[in-house]
């Protein structure tokens, strides 16, 4: 398969719920790819009548065709992303995953208060809270945020079913987000075989690249033009094991330097961490919602209970089949509930719960370079093919060793007063 960047220019204010709360619910920034799959399901049905062996591959087949979801900005900060208080990015954006890395070998061993610069704003010393939303890449590695100002709340009357006209003393607010003045609203992918992209390039294109998704379709919300980019990207595009080479031996040197000097730090071992942009279904062998990847990957390590997770030298080592182990290290994650609506059979869908965007983990391989070549190659798989359920609707996309945590990871500052 192949990766086609996508984006959307926003005809009509779209609205979609954060939750079935119809009277005060909020609207979500970002179209889910359950979303998108199913209006183009929609519009395949209209145009041939009935679901073939075409719409099987397109829609219900995840190793033919995946869609992501659409998103005001090309890429999702990770739940590790923390800034200032007070100012925000304008002052300080930082990456803690590498310094959560160290509290989890230093814990017990550093006192609270010797820490407190690691948690603070370089420029005003105001406390770092985490950071939520969306960025792209700009010039020379800067990093621009997308704006978040086009939320907008409109009044509307309630119809009469019986008459269809407005209905006496029915009044409620809708939350939606409106068109910028931009040639791109949202940004987004798909994941398809080559038969797969043109049958939905045949598809757009009788619609003249427009579908619609969301609430209140009827009273003109929801449109979006879609443009698929002529750019087709290989899915192996973060599949790039010298730079998890070089990510590990930057960890490494950052957890064994100044001022942590963490002891029993070996350079042969190799850190590699496992980002969830879009964030993943996961379920054990009883088919119970988990956040640990390990419930669906059998040669990685379990996270270990609380009870046993410090010190970390005390948690088990995996070992695996092909000679090596591997620890767990650390986890940046949380549970969301995921909702949806059944527009075929007009009931809403099961609630299921999904592990966050931006979810990450970090583990360490021990083992010799042959036995280290093994995992590289499951790594592969798995930045190819993605891990969980309903991989069909974006969910499950993983980012090996990402390079926004050493661009923006946490610095000590032995200047500060």
């Amino acid at each position: 398969m192949k990766r086609t960047p996508i984006t959307a220019k926003l005809l009509a204010p779209i609205a979609l719920k954060r939750d079935r709360q119809s009277d005060r619910s909020g609207s979500v920034r970002s179209v889910a790819g359950t979303a998108v799959r199913g209006a183009l399901a929609f519009l395949y049905l209209q145009h041939h009548g009935h679901a073939d062996g075409l719409f099987n591959r397109l829609f219900l087949n995840e190793n033919s065709c995946r869609f992501g979801p659409l998103d005001p900005g090309p890429k999702h900060f990770p739940l590790t992303a923390a800034s200032c208080k007070r100012e925000g990015i304008t002052h300080a954006l930082v990456d803690q995953l590498w310094y959560r890395t160290a509290q989890h070998y230093m814990a017990g061993l550093v006192e609270e208060s010797a820490e407190s610069t690691w948690r603070q704003c370089e420029q005003c010393s105001a406390d770092l809270k985490g950071h939520d939303g969306f960025w792209e890449e700009k010039e020379n590695n800067n990093l621009g945020e997308m704006k978040n100002d086009r939320q907008h709340v409109a009044a509307h009357v309630g119809i009469d079913r019986q008459t269809a006209t407005a209905a006496e003393s029915i009044l409620y607010t809708l939350e939606s987000t409106l068109p910028s003045n931009e040639k791109k609203d949202l940004y987004g992918w798909i994941l398809a075989d080559d038969q797969a992209l043109e049958a939905l390039k045949e598809l757009l294109k009788l619609e003249d690249y427009r579908i619609s998704v969301g609430h209140h379709r009827t009273r003109g919300y929801g449109d979006i033009h879609i443009q698929l980019d002529k750019t087709v990207e290989q899915v192996d595009f973060e599949s790039r094991p010298e730079n998890w080479d070089l990510w590990s031996q930057r960890l490494t040197g950052f957890l064994s330097s100044q001022p942590l000097s963490v002891p029993d730090i070996n350079s042969e071992h190799f850190y590699f961490s496992l980002s969830f942009p879009t964030g993943a279904l996961f379920v054990d062998k009883f088919l119970r919602y988990s956040l640990d990847p390990a419930a669906m990957l059998s040669w990685l390590s379990p996270m270990s209970s609380i009870d046993d997770a410090f010190p970390i030298q005390s948690r088990p080592l995996h070992q695996l089949s092909s000679g090596g182990a591997m620890q767990w290290v650390t986890a940046v994650t949380k549970h969301e509930p995921l909702r949806g609506w059944n527009a075929a059979h007009g009931l809403p869908r099961q609630d299921e719960w999904s592990v966050a965007r931006g979810s990450v983990y970090v583990y360490c391989f021990q083992g010799t370079l042959e036995q280290r070549e093994v995992l590289i190659q499951h790594l592969k798989t798995l930045s190819k093919d993605g891990v969980g359920l309903r991989r069909n609707e974006g969910f499950g996309t993983v980012v090996i060793s990402d390079d926004f945590h050493y661009q923006f990871r946490n610095q000590w500052r032995s200047n500060r007063d």
